[in-house]
């Protein structure tokens, strides 16, 4: 408190005209872009004070206070309107920028753009609607594919071992004869995440 009213000093006129209120939010729309607060020198409640410049705007930037929270209000021209200058504690900020928009609050940071989104919650990150599950987990990833690997060379490793017996009748009896793998297989090399990882995005 007293730092906002050093500010509120500095901003006075020298005739003692006061140019800026110190207040506590009493309720907040958004939709409207405005707030209802109430001077602490116990004046006139302020009811639809300006967050933006621009009341009807829906883009640029515009944070809301938390209701109960400071705020310095500063009056344009006669002082028929007002505008919040500064905030205490905030309940959510809002960016929109062209096709792209970000809000962050207490349950994290979601931004949109025209083809792409990124929300940043308490609990976990998701990209685009979450529509293509999680995101791999690399060393698992890699030890399952190892443990595929062995046992790929293990059945290349029998094969390239196997021998075929063949029975041919001749005459009157059958006559067995054993002939080894005429090919054999190359067994796999171990999986490197290094070949597949990308590591410019990480978790």
């Amino acid at each position: 408190m007293p730092d906002l009213k050093n500010i509120i000093r500095q901003l006075a006129k020298p005739d003692g005209e006061t140019v800026a209120l110190v207040c506590t939010v009493d309720a907040v729309d958004k939709t409207a872009r405005t707030i209802d607060c109430t001077p602490v020198n116990e004046g006139a409640p302020l009811l639809g004070v300006n967050l933006q410049a621009n009341q009807e705007a829906d883009f640029g930037i515009c944070v809301f206070p938390e209701v109960g929270s400071f705020v310095v209000v500063g009056f344009v021209a006669d002082g028929a309107a007002g505008v919040v200058l500064l905030y205490d504690k905030i309940e959510s900020a809002e960016i929109v920028i062209g096709d792209t928009s970000a809000v962050i609050d207490a349950e994290g940071c979601r931004i949109d753009t025209a083809k792409m989104s990124a929300h940043i919650n308490r609990e976990d990150i998701i990209f685009n609607g979450g529509e293509l599950d999680g995101l791999v987990i690399i060393q698992k990833l890699t030890d399952k594919l190892n443990e595929l690997k062995d046992t790929v060379n293990d059945f290349i490793g029998k094969y390239n071992a196997h021998t075929h017996v063949t029975t041919a009748t001749v005459g009157t009896g059958p006559v067995g004869t054993i002939s080894p793998t005429t090919s054999t297989a190359t067994t796999a090399k171990a999986f490197n995440k290094s070949d597949y990882e990308n590591t410019k995005i990480k978790q």
